[in-house]
């Protein structure tokens, strides 16, 4: 059984929502606590609190971290931002209230990081579903943290430029803090990346979406009104980056599950060890293999695609208690 600590942006996009969801449906995983990172993270951290009651486990804890980088991002439009629909649908309107910038400037995180893998060295794995920054200083912190982490599944990055047509600026958790992201990659943690020519393979469509809304049960509402929200925060999205306009009408990508699936088991994906290095290309932070060099990572390069969305809309219906309509 797998001892770990999920740190996540959950709000901006519904998959981070998605995959705390799926992490708790799985009896194979001992959840230390979640970690929020990246813009309002109080914010973000409510949106988790409200998901794990959701799926009766308050007992997990839940630390703001982060908000603001270790280092700038670079390109500007490629931040995401809070386009509006952050817990809506989910929270009351009272714990929608912005957080104030001192609030953002935490080590909490970094801090409940070093503590639990101090506490358990060689046993603890971390799972990122969003920016590196509360990691990155928690590798600040304390430098003996490396040797403490048993591994770090990270979601983000993109390994087959060829089969990923999307624009690379699209890639945010590695470019949210490109400083964390170095400090991560050159600790010598063994690293696992579920990268985003994987994940955009896995996506709910508009039926499943009315299944799942079908089953009318309080979990499973609050994630399918949280990917309405986000089809409504998104609608000017398409436009503003040249896709067409039903690109994420027709799509819940499910990046995030993915992550937490692969750091769990491999039933359903492939994974293959190669070189990748972190490289600065036009002022955007890239993943690039290197098929001559050394491999140093652990990389998801396939996965069954349909048979994995299956799998998450039964664990969610499980932990729901959903029926089909």
């Amino acid at each position: 059984m797998k001892r770990l600590i999920l740190d996540t942006d959950i709000g901006t996009d519904v998959d981070d929502a998605m995959a705390l969801s799926l992490l708790v449906s799985l009896t194979d995983a001992v959840i230390e606590g979640v970690t929020t990172v990246n813009a309002d993270t109080p914010l973000r951290a409510r949106i988790a609190k409200k998901v794990l009651h959701l799926a009766g486990r308050d007992d997990i804890p839940v630390i703001a971290g982060a908000g603001f980088p270790l280092q700038a991002p670079l390109p500007e439009k490629f931040f995401w931002g809070l386009r509006g629909h952050e817990g809506r649908g989910i929270l009351s309107d009272s714990e929608l209230i912005p957080s104030p910038d001192n609030a953002l400037r935490t080590d909490d995180a970094a801090r409940f990081i070093i503590e639990h893998a101090k506490a358990h060295p060689g046993e603890l794995s971390l799972l990122t579903i969003g920016s590196l920054t509360n990691v990155g200083r928690a590798l600040q912190l304390e430098p003996r943290l490396s040797g403490w982490i048993r591994e770090l599944t990270l979601m983000g990055g993109v390994i087959d430029a060829s089969s990923f047509s999307w624009p690379p600026y699209f890639e945010t958790n590695l470019n949210c803090d490109p400083l964390a992201s170095r400090l991560v990659f050159d600790s010598g943690i063994p690293l696992t990346i579920v990268p985003m020519d994987v994940t955009t393979q896995v996506f709910l469509t508009p039926e499943q979406r009315s299944r799942i809304k079908g089953w009318n049960r309080p979990l499973s509402n609050a994630l399918v009104t949280m990917m309405e929200q986000m089809l409504r925060g998104f609608d000017s999205f398409s436009s503003e980056q040249g896709l067409s306009s039903d690109f994420y009408e027709g799509r819940t990508f499910m990046h995030d599950p993915l992550a937490v699936y692969t750091s769990l088991e491999t039933r359903l994906v492939g994974v293959t060890r190669m070189r990748v290095d972190l490289e600065v290309i036009d002022s955007c932070v890239r993943t690039v293999p290197h098929d001559d060099k050394m491999p140093n990572v652990q990389i998801c390069t396939s996965v069954a695609a349909s048979d994995f969305v299956d799998f998450w809309i039964e664990q969610i219906k499980r932990l729901s208690g959903g029926k089909d309509a």
